[in-house]
């Protein structure tokens, strides 16, 4: 067993693999490139959680370099229908317009849709729907938040 272990070690690495936060081999100039990124305000609440995980997440410096724009949008369905037409749960998408500009300039580097999508029960109580809602929507945002993070990362690892 642990043959084969060493074996898969040896494997990896003469495929080339590095990892996506060693850029330029030091995790410490990824994250200068991240920490130079300025998160422009996203509206609403559900913004305000996005712009404080990325916020979190970027380190943000006093030289601002990059500027990253999003808008989000979300839709709501009802599906899973009873005899009676009532709706017995909601599928819930958040779409994230993500750009990210590079501020001498402002060229464009990088426009793109990520969306994020979960469903939940209607129940008869309305605190527990809305609670349900919140509570999705609210995580949908976070998960976003982390995909865009990596994104980032992945577009500075690239360039």
């Amino acid at each position: 067993m642990r043959f084969l272990l060493i074996i898969s070690l040896f494997l990896v690495s003469a495929c080339g693999f590095k990892p996506l936060y060693e850029a330029g081999g030091s995790s410490a100039a990824m994250q200068a490139k991240l920490s130079a990124i300025d998160v422009g305000p996203i509206p609403d609440r559900l913004g305000q959680i996005m712009r404080n995980r990325l916020l979190d997440r970027l380190n943000a410096s006093a030289v601002q370099q990059y500027r990253l724009d999003i808008v989000l949008s979300q839709t709501t369905e009802g599906y899973g229908v009873r005899p009676d037409a009532a709706t017995t749960q909601e599928q819930l998408t958040i779409v994230a317009a993500v750009k990210l500009v590079a501020l001498d300039g402002d060229a464009i580097l990088f426009e793109e849709e990520m969306r994020a999508r979960t469903a939940y029960d209607l129940v008869l109580s309305d605190f527990s729907t809305v609670t349900q809602r919140e509570d999705s929507a609210r995580r949908l945002v976070l998960e976003l938040a982390e995909r865009i993070h990596r994104r980032l990362a992945l577009q500075f690892a690239n360039s």
